[in-house]
């Protein structure tokens, strides 16, 4: 039973890879939909633009780690 609460025990599944990665891509599609309802708000200047910029740091690192993922799927999923 404690094993299912294990996720990042190697080898993970494919199929666990492919959907954190996925979670990760839509992340990133969130973060950028958010900006234009930032932008076009009823706040501050300042307070759009460190948010803007958030979000954009936020949907970078969401798509590196995607791609990092991906990159490393057979490294991940192999037994040691």
């Amino acid at each position: 039973m404690l094993n299912l609460f294990n996720l990042l025990k190697r080898p993970i599944e494919t199929e666990t890879l492919d959907a954190w990665a996925k979670i990760l891509e839509d992340i990133a599609k969130v973060a950028l939909l958010a900006l234009p309802v930032v932008i076009f708000g009823q706040n501050h200047f300042l307070f759009k633009l460190a948010s803007s910029f958030a979000l954009l740091l936020i949907a970078y690192l969401a798509l590196i780690g995607g791609k990092q993922i991906r990159k490393h799927k057979p490294y991940l999923s192999k037994e040691d």
